[in-house]
């Protein structure tokens, strides 16, 4: 038989639990959770999460595994006691589909049902208000990767409203940043055409916003997330390009349309928070998903991120997040690695340094030390892809690290969000980190509650849910509710 014709290896079929990973939730859950352990005294207020929570309909389904409209959980923790809580949200492409029982939209994994004409100029595509869900300002506000930002009940999480986006900008991404000092909240954006244009835009209390500006890139690529110091705005243009011929023809979704080239190094535009012209600095080429924090400190700005050598497991050839919503282990061979930039404001020099190189994802800090200097990161650790199974403390002074891990056969785990044990007066880095994880055994999520300061102790308590919830992306805590 010629090589031509040999027979192609079988593909490798992932774990039936965690391809729940990419199996729909039914949303309007309301509850009181079993507790296993005891929660610490002292842990009070309400814990936020969001992501996709449903992959088909009229049958059809999501390509991809981060693709999806948005559900957002609402867990309460109050006298060692804890309720559930989950809703989609009520965007107008959900409403409309719902009502329809087909797409009716593309997404950016996921091309719109029609074919080539149905998804011209890219197939309309709408926000699932599924990536990120942040307590700001009296609101509960559901973000996308564009698009209106939408306000929610705090405790019902009934959809009131929309924060509408201005003219300047087409939308902002899921991702924000809120100063701690100030309560601005920073929020930033790409437009795409014959060049890329970045936006940035600044909001005081009750969503006043305050200044907004844009300025041309230097290379047209994704983005997802930034970082922000007291005094800049830093975007990772990493190369990660964006082609958007096939997109516009209605022949490829947005993320195939999109190709990696780490040959190509990754620039850094650091712009003034204040608006003005940017400064660029060039670092090797990697791919970022998100970033733990940035800050100022004798001359130069110090950012934390974690970074992979290629996004194999998101785009490319057969990438895991792909290949794992048809049942089947993909690509993902290169880590999230823990980087810092250093970048020198008084010489323009950039120097990448690689502080850990095992596998993680979703950094967190305690809320109160972003964009100030900050002692301590928190990672979803292990596992595979960007998909993990332990939990990491890591002084990003020393290098110290502390570790728990489920294991990559028991559990998936999901972001570690902080909550502080005081917010107004207690010590930075007090307080509890709380995990959303897919069990293998039980077929069903668990929360996690760690004590921050002593992770390798694993979990003090578990807040069980009677079912799955699909993969979750970020959250956030406040003792507020």
């Amino acid at each position: 038989m010629s090589s031509a014709h040999a027979a192609q290896p079988s593909p490798t079929r992932a774990p039936d639990w965690l391809a729940l990973l990419g199996t729909s939730e039914q949303g309007g859950r309301d509850y009181t959770p079993e507790i296993e352990g005891t929660l610490p005294d002292g842990l009070a207020g309400v814990l936020y999460r969001n992501g996709p929570g449903l992959f088909e309909r009229g049958g059809h389904r999501k390509q991809h595994l981060l693709d999806g409209d948005g559900l957002v959980q609402r867990l309460s923790i109050r006298n060692g006691k804890a309720h559930y809580r989950n809703a989609f949200v009520q965007t107008p492409k959900y409403m409309a589909e719902e009502q329809a029982g087909v797409f009716k939209h593309a997404t950016w994994t996921t091309r719109r049902p029609g074919g080539m004409l149905s998804n011209l100029m890219g197939g309309d595509i709408a926000s699932q208000a599924g990536v990120t869900v942040y307590p700001v300002h009296g609101k509960i506000a559901a973000r996308d990767e564009g698009g209106d930002t939408f306000l929610l009940d705090p405790r019902s999480l009934a959809t009131t409203g929309t924060q509408k986006v201005s003219a300047l900008s087409g939308g902002y991404k899921a991702h924000a940043k809120l100063d701690p000092d100030t309560n601005e909240w920073i929020l930033a954006g790409q437009g795409f055409g014959p060049s890329m244009s970045l936006h940035v835009a600044i909001y005081r209390p009750m969503l006043e916003k305050v200044r907004e500006f844009r300025f041309d890139a230097p290379r047209q690529v994704y983005i997802h997330d930034f970082l922000a110091t007291k005094n800049h705005v830093i975007f990772v243009l990493h190369p990660c390009h964006f082609s958007p011929f096939g997109f516009l023809a209605g022949m490829k979704s947005l993320t195939d349309s999109l190709s990696f080239s780490r040959d190509d190094g990754t620039v850094l535009a650091v712009v003034p928070k204040d608006g003005g012209a940017p400064r660029y600095f060039d670092v090797p080429g990697s791919f970022m998903w998100h970033a733990l924090n940035a800050h100022e400190t004798g001359g130069e700005i110090i950012a934390d991120i974690v970074a992979y050598d290629a996004p194999d497991h998101f785009i490319g050839d057969n990438p895991f997040f792909a290949s794992l919503m048809r049942g089947e282990m993909g690509n993902a061979e290169h880590p999230g690695t823990i980087r810092r930039y250093v970048l020198s404001l008084e010489t323009g020099a950039a120097r990448e340094e690689i502080l850990d190189g095992g596998n993680h994802e979703f950094p967190m800090t305690d809320p109160r030390v972003q964009l100030s200097n900050h002692r301590v990161g928190y990672f979803a650790c292990g596992g595979v892809g960007g998909l993990n199974s332990g939990i990491k403390r890591m002084d990003m002074q020393t290098g110290a690290t502390q570790l728990f891990d489920f294991g990559a056969d028991n559990v998936q785990v999901g972001e570690p969000v902080f909550a502080a044990r005081d917010e107004t007066a207690g010590d930075v880095d007090e307080g509890w980190l709380i995990a959303q994880c897919l069990e293998a055994k039980s077929r069903t999520t668990f929360f996690a509650v760690f004590d921050a300061r002593h992770v390798e102790d694993g979990p003090l308590a578990k807040i069980r849910l009677s079912h799955h919830v699909p993969i979750s992306f970020h959250g956030a805590w406040t003792g507020q509710g």
